[in-house]
């Protein structure tokens, strides 16, 4: 193929791992988001929701953000 192809091939791959990768990390989050809610109704808490979505959000961008890193 020419130059056209390859870099019609290479955006496509791209557009279709970005979307894939936001999947994964709303699901991610979804699940974090339910974990902490879960926790505190076991505890007997009633935090604010707000306060429940910030846990969550932080929870899963350091574990996406760990899980990233590599040891060489």
């Amino acid at each position: 193929m020419g130059i056209l192809g390859d870099m019609s091939e290479f955006l496509t791959g791209t557009l279709v791992l970005s979307v894939l990768l936001i999947v994964i990390g709303l699901a991610y989050f979804l699940i974090t988001l339910w974990t902490v809610k879960t926790g505190a109704g076991l505890l007997e808490l009633t935090p604010d929701a707000n306060w429940v979505v910030f846990s969550a959000s932080v929870i899963a961008a350091a574990s996406i953000i760990g899980s990233s890193k590599r040891n060489y």
